[in-house]
């Protein structure tokens, strides 16, 4: 019995033995690779912050290039010793431009005409909304370079101060250009590339109203001298009319038929006579059922527009036959030519 006891605390010892002895080597793998996800973790870290850098200024300012010649150039600067540390947010029309640190500019170039811009202070912590006011209103012309300083006098008010070239050199000569932000203003434009904007903008040029087209019948194959009622050789004029009219002529917008006379006989005569006449022609093309969109009109302008002058005004064979260019009707047609 004893040495069963003995050999049973002999094992529970040996059991106890391996067991501290497997608490110890995982104990040690746990270390191991806590130590090792550390290590990895630096490693990365430091990889990373190797790999990234953002840099906040590009090159220093030198004497600005001249403007283009159909766009205006715009410098914005702010002096390196400004009062404060928080960035300015530049908008230009309600869109943002560019964030100013101390001792940077930014340079664009813009289609002449009025642009609105706006420097806001920490504008971030107000979540932006300060692109929703104008600010100052420039008006910008062709060829020429502005220069805008960032006015921090009033503070938390900030405006933007014009000067020229010779006025500002001193404070911009020591900037250097923002380039940690991307513009996203439409006004900002490539110097020397015309906005696209514009060119899709500009409406396209207006339609040309269709130019009226005459056609002349002389009254002496329509119409005894002197007399409204038609020939019959007439309708057979009338009828070569249409016939060139459709096709001439697409669709017809509008008719007129206008009547005139020589001066043989009294005015008022004349007058009624060149309006009989003109009546009695629309009548006979509206027989022919054409489609006239805006109707057909009839007027007598009796002896007046003669194209033949000279010949006179008594009723003879000779200054009859004279004045036979003059005793005519005009048919003016509007609409859409073949």
């Amino acid at each position: 019995m004893q040495d069963f006891v003995e050999d049973t605390v002999n094992k529970s010892r040996f059991r106890w033995s391996s067991l501290r002895v497997l608490g110890q080597k995982v104990a040690r793998a746990i270390l191991a690779g806590c130590v090792f996800v550390t290590i990895a973790s630096s490693a990365v870290a430091q990889s990373l912050s190797s790999r990234v850098s953002i840099d906040a200024f590009g090159e220093v300012y030198v004497t600005a290039l001249a403007a283009p010649v159909e766009q205006t150039r715009v410098f914005v600067y702010r002096i390196g010793q400004a009062p404060n540390a928080s960035p300015i947010n530049i908008y230009l029309n309600g869109q943002y431009h560019a964030s100013l640190l101390r001792g940077g500019y930014t340079e664009f170039c813009a289609a002449p005409g009025a642009v609105n811009i706006k420097a806001a202070l920490d504008d971030a912590s107000r979540l932006h909304t300060s692109k929703l006011d104008a600010g100052q209103r420039l008006e910008l012309k062709a060829g020429q370079t502005n220069f805008l300083k960032v006015d921090e006098s009033s503070s938390p008010a900030i405006g933007l101060l014009s000067g020229t070239a010779a006025q500002t050199k001193a404070e911009i000569e020591s900037t250097r250009r923002q380039i940690h932000t991307i513009s996203r203003a439409k006004a900002a434009l490539t110097c020397g590339q015309p906005a696209a904007a514009a060119a899709v903008m500009t409406p396209p040029p207006a339609p040309k109203p269709p130019v009226p087209r005459e056609y002349a019948l002389e009254t002496d194959a329509l119409f005894e001298f002197g007399k409204a009622e038609i020939r019959a050789s007439g309708f057979n004029a009338i009828e070569s009319l249409v016939q060139r009219l459709l096709q001439d002529f697409s669709s017809v917008e509008r008719i007129r038929v206008v009547g005139f006379t020589d001066p043989i006989g009294s005015a008022a005569f004349n007058k009624k006579l060149s309006q009989d006449r003109a009546d009695v022609v629309a009548r006979q093309i509206v027989s022919r059922k054409i489609p006239i969109e805006r109707g057909i009109e009839a007027e007598g302008r009796g002896p007046i527009e003669l194209v033949k002058s000279g010949c006179g005004n008594t009723p003879t064979p000779e200054n009859k036959i004279c004045h036979a260019p003059n005793r005519r009707v005009m048919v003016v047609i509007t609409g859409a030519r073949r």
